[in-house]
């Protein structure tokens, strides 16, 4: 971001923008830059980089790697109906639009260590008429496990700027309880988990096997130790 968010979106730069790529050559709004289509040279060199990146992450010393499959970002374009119109073995059914992201995993995993566990943000909902419906979010986690991943992060909306989530207390586990009990799955959840006793709660009923915080920590530094207080 360039802006305070109070003052508005930021708008790409009218000249030197970097040029983007998507599964489709959608603009994310009517005011957005629009990408082009990635092709297949494109898709080896990404699928290349993300391998690479695998690897960096690793030797830096990194412990938990994720892969982001959500919120309309690049290889989740490919999985959404609603941001994938391609007409090649790319787009259509959602075993040709899982095509280029499950490749990817595949690379992923192959450089990060086997003993390091693989996490994919993933999307359980488009939460708009015409995005992923429930059992295709379902058959797609089942491929992520399939590829390699340890545990799923669930989330949902985001795909397009038509799209209204209910931000409400934890509002990402009930789709994370969706993913990890039809699955088998270990999850992640994250989104408006103010507070330790939340994060018991989504713990304890089954919701979800790990909570990520954002917000909260930088906002109280005693976030994490405060519950101590209770245990005996």
């Amino acid at each position: 971001a360039t802006r305070p968010r109070a003052e508005g979106a930021d708008r790409p730069l009218r000249e030197g923008a970097w040029p983007l790529v998507a599964a489709s050559p959608l603009p994310y709004t009517a005011a957005s830059q629009s990408p082009q289509e990635l092709d297949e040279a494109g898709m080896d060199a990404l699928r290349d980089a993300f391998a690479t990146a695998a690897t960096a992450a690793d030797h830096a010393g990194f412990d938990l790697l994720e892969v982001d499959v959500a919120h309309g970002y690049l290889l989740a374009g490919f999985v959404s109906p609603l941001t994938n119109q391609r007409e090649d073995r790319y787009g259509g059914a959602l075993e040709r639009r899982l095509r280029f992201p499950l490749s990817v995993l595949a690379a992923v995993r192959g450089a990060w260590p086997a003993g390091k566990p693989l996490s994919v943000r993933c999307t359980a909902s488009d939460l708009q008429r015409g995005g992923i419906s429930e059992d295709e979010a379902v058959a797609a986690a089942r491929c992520y496990v399939d590829a390699g991943a340890d545990l799923l992060h669930v989330v949902a909306g985001q795909t397009t700027p038509r799209s209204r989530p209910e931000y409400g207390t934890a509002f990402n586990a009930p789709w994370g309880d969706l993913i990890r009990n039809r699955v088998g799955v270990r999850t992640i959840t994250s989104g408006a988990i103010p507070s330790p006793a939340e994060a018991n709660h989504v713990l304890a009923v089954g919701q979800a096997d790990l909570c990520v915080l954002g917000r909260p920590l930088p906002r109280s530094a005693e976030w994490l130790t405060e519950p101590r207080k209770d245990w005996t």
